[in-house]
């Protein structure tokens, strides 16, 4: 069917504002959007967390908001052993071994019977529970690419963690042992368990030469 020139310029017209349309409806969109983020503790530093986002002694939660809430703080706070919450209360399997991944590096603090420790750029980590207790954590650090670079960032934090300047260069001739062993493909070494602050603690060095990778991973496990 034809159509007359009025019904055209009404169709032309009709089009005409539809763009318009959209592009407002986006905006308004963007508005709500902003005045919601503004208003949630993404934003809001001073906002107190939700149950399910810390725990009622200050350490942190592991399911969703838990997770979204310690990346954002930047921040994990981890007890292990007989003192811990119990697995389940703050998100964690009675019994496993679960790995996060933050979508930024974080600080980790990990109290122990009888002392903290404390790493920061932390780029995943993994809780291993048994028995409803969380019994060890594993952080691991960033790395730019050469292993040769963990043994200053190892060195500034042994004496906090209990390493001494032995074991840190047993580590290292392990390491090129390995590194000989292996052809420079994938390799790794770690220290011996050191009991230190109430926990027993360790430290791997993993080297993937193919895709450049560097690891160095802090173990704190709770002693029996």
């Amino acid at each position: 069917m034809t159509r007359s020139p009025a019904q055209r310029r009404a169709r032309r017209r009709l089009l005409g504002w539809l763009p318009i349309t959209f592009v407002a409806l986006i905006c308004v969109g963007v508005v709500i959007a902003a005045v919601l983020m503004q208003n949630s503790w993404w934003t809001d530093s001073r906002r107190p967390a939700a149950a399910d986002q810390q725990a009622a002694d200050g350490t942190s939660m592991f399911g969703g908001p838990g997770i979204d809430y310690l990346t954002r703080q930047g921040i994990l706070r981890i007890r292990i052993g007989e003192d811990s919450l119990p697995a389940r209360t703050v998100g964690l399997e009675e019994r496993g071994r679960q790995t996060f991944r933050p979508i930024t590096p974080i600080e980790a603090v990990v109290v122990a019977p009888d002392g903290a420790f404390y790493l920061d750029l932390v780029r995943s980590f993994t809780v291993v529970t048994d028995g409803d207790r969380v019994e060890s954590v594993e952080l691991v650090r960033e790395a730019d690419g050469a292993w040769q670079s963990v043994f200053p960032q190892l060195r500034d934090v042994a004496p906090s963690w209990g390493w001494t300047d032995a074991d840190l260069e047993r580590l290292q001739d392990d390491l090129t042992v390995a590194s000989a062993a292996e052809g420079g493909g994938v390799y790794s070494a770690r220290t011996a368990p050191v009991a230190h602050k109430g926990a027993e603690v360790s430290a791997e060095v993993s080297v993937d030469v193919p895709n450049a990778d560097v690891t160095a991973t802090f173990v704190i496990s709770a002693t029996r």
